[in-house]
């Protein structure tokens, strides 16, 4: 049973729907704030803060716990990210509101911001999860019983 809950297809359609779900609704939280009447706040909050969460469990999770990253880095952040929010509604801040500055503006700051926190991100992670130390190869041999490490 552990071994089903395990397999990648659970962990990318659990956390895809924890992340959808997360998304949903904290997108109608700050809309029913009334934040988004001239900039799509809540896309560039969610793909920001989605930008910070993947920041912070790649180190930690892809290469040490690889079910824990495929459920949150890969499942959870996939289905919570909006891309393809953020370029609708990128676009349509040209073509329906006639706004290409904040258009430019949502992209620019959006795509900065993101990367600001994913670096910091992974400079804080990599102080607590340092690369585990490179095991040198062990060269092959043609006979067995010589083989040795370099």
């Amino acid at each position: 049973m552990i071994g089903f809950l395990l397999h990648p297809v659970v962990l990318l359609t659990l956390g895809g729907a924890a992340g959808t779900n997360a998304r949903y609704w904290l997108g109608r939280w700050i809309a029913s704030h009334h934040w988004t009447e001239h900039f799509p706040l809540a896309t560039f909050v969610i793909n920001v803060t989605g930008s910070l969460l993947l920041g912070l469990s790649v180190l930690p999770l892809r290469d040490r716990l690889p079910a824990w990253y495929i459920l949150l880095g890969v499942g959870f952040c996939g289905g919570y990210t909006t891309f393809s929010t953020f370029a609708l509604e990128t676009v349509d801040l040209i073509r329906r509101h006639h706004q290409p500055g904040v258009a430019l503006l949502n992209v620019v700051v959006s795509v900065a911001v993101s990367c600001l926190v994913v670096w910091p991100a992974l400079d804080g992670m990599d102080r607590f999860y340092p690369k585990p130390p490179m095991r040198p190869p062990v060269m092959e041999a043609a006979d067995p019983e010589t083989q040795m490490e370099p």
